[in-house]
């Protein structure tokens, strides 16, 4: 007969994964919003201020933004 308490057998499907792993997924995803909120607010400061020079930003605003993605669906995994 199994026991049903060994360490040693897999978790049953849909059971839910730490609570500490959880909070570390967020507030990981939190840190990676950061570099997107600050592209957003130069962006937003370089073209309202004539856009002279702002388009050889735009590739590491896009980059910025992709990381800040990866932040916002880290923070959506951690949730779920």
């Amino acid at each position: 007969m199994s026991n049903p308490f060994d360490p040693r057998t897999p978790p049953p499907p849909g059971q839910s994964r730490p609570v500490i792993l959880s909070i570390l997924m967020f507030l990981f995803g939190l840190i990676l919003l950061l570099p997107g909120v600050c592209a957003v607010i130069f962006a937003g400061m370089a073209f309202s201020g004539g856009g002279s020079g702002a388009d050889q930003f735009i590739l590491l605003w896009v980059i910025c933004l992709a990381v800040s993605f990866g932040g916002i669906m880290l923070i959506v995994k951690a949730f779920r």
